[in-house]
């Protein structure tokens, strides 16, 4: 199980995906510079089905 994720990055996440659905868009590739390095950034949205809503509901407890 990976560790939980802070805050801020949850935040930050949740931001991306309110852009990325705003503008249309479901997918995004980049590339940024953190640390003095650069990365490559893939960004893909998924529906949860609502039948595996409990699922992940469960995975944050």
């Amino acid at each position: 199980m990976q560790p939980p994720m802070t805050f801020e990055i949850c935040r930050a996440l949740t931001q991306l995906t309110r852009e990325l659905l705003k503008a249309g868009e479901q997918h995004a590739q980049t590339h940024v510079l953190a640390q003095g390095h650069v990365y490559r950034v893939d960004v893909s949205l998924e529906p949860v089905p609502a039948d595996q809503l409990q699922d992940v509901i469960n995975r944050y407890r």
